[in-house]
């Protein structure tokens, strides 16, 4: 059956119009989004790899932490559709300016600071998150060299060479000592943060787009948002952000500055191979504008002493790529 006729008897079913249907501007994934009187529709097909069941967890779990994930009016499974919670328009990247934006990114570290807080063993949705081990990290990473490298750049690296990089990858995570005890929710940055000042402190922050949320440390997330292509902020507030952090976490400072680098970076080679996907796949070519953010970030930790072989290796390949 076609979709918009899956999306018709989903509606029809709840009784709700296609005509009162209003697009949403989509994300880099295959879901995709509507308004529809007061709520959400998601639409995550199945057939292109989809599983709201993932999101369904996840959206538990963070209300059982008492965060502001959309409320779940509706759900089918099977073929893909949630109804939700409108959170608003009132998204972190359209309603940043220079006046606000210190206030609403220590509002964003309040809420990673609260997961951080929050012992997964203790909750039984977490019996279903993958751990974020070094195989996901590296198999992430590896959309670089697939994408960005042979894709856009038209080199082809030997077998030799992408196991070099693997091993240099591997032996940097080693120095972590990741726990798996914390959610990442992966995809924390200013696009998925939504404003909502009619409620009372940690609700006013709606979370959106965490179904890809997996087990493992607090800092990729906190990278993920101080060190975003999407709005780089100054240094300046990036240290007070991370200040924040540790002063509510009590996060070892030192272990700190070794994982922001590492998460940092490999959150940023995934991003090019991600974006130069997105463009020569997908033809959504929009993000390819940013890659030049990405390559900031990595430059810039490529310079930290744990990096050395890491730079070397990245040197012997594109070395004068920025």
């Amino acid at each position: 059956m076609p979709r918009l006729d899956q999306i018709k008897i989903f509606l029809e079913e709840n009784n709700l119009q296609f005509n009162d249907l209003k697009p949403i501007q989509n994300d880099a994934s295959f879901r995709q989004y509507f308004r529809i009187n007061d709520k959400i529709l998601m639409d995550a097909d199945p057939a292109l790899g989809e599983n709201i069941k993932l999101f369904i967890n996840i959206n538990s779990l963070l209300k059982d932490f008492k965060l502001n994930a959309p409320t779940i009016f509706v759900k089918d499974s099977i073929n893909g559709f949630i109804l939700l919670e409108d959170l608003g328009e009132e998204i972190f990247s359209k309603i940043l300016d220079n006046k606000n934006e210190e206030e609403l990114y220590l509002k964003a570290i309040k809420i990673l600071s609260v997961i951080h807080q929050q012992d997964l063993n203790n909750f039984p949705q977490s019996n279903y998150i993958d751990n974020y081990s070094i195989d996901s990290l590296i198999k992430e990473s590896l959309l670089f060299i697939d994408w960005y490298l042979k894709i856009h750049l038209k080199i082809n690296l030997d077998s030799k060479k992408i196991n070099e990089f693997k091993k240099i990858l591997s032996a940097i995570f080693v120095q972590l000592d990741c726990k798996y005890d914390k959610l990442v929710l992966r995809d924390y940055h200013v696009d998925n943060l939504i404003l909502q000042k009619s409620k009372d402190t940690l609700m006013q922050v709606g979370i959106l787009d965490f179904q890809d949320a997996a087990r493992g440390s607090s800092s990729y997330d906190l990278a993920s948002i101080i060190e975003d292509v999407r709005r780089p902020i100054s240094h300046e507030l990036k240290n007070k952000l991370v200040a924040s952090f540790i002063d509510q976490t009590n996060y070892n400072p030192e272990l700190l500055a070794k994982e922001i680098p590492f998460y940092s970076l490999q959150r940023n080679l995934k991003i090019l191979g991600i974006f130069c996907r997105l463009n020569y796949r997908d033809n959504k070519t929009k993000y390819m504008s940013l890659n030049s953010n990405a390559w900031v970030y990595i430059n810039f930790h490529l310079e930290n002493l744990m990096m050395a072989e890491l730079k070397d290796w990245m040197h012997s390949i594109i070395p004068n790529e920025k």
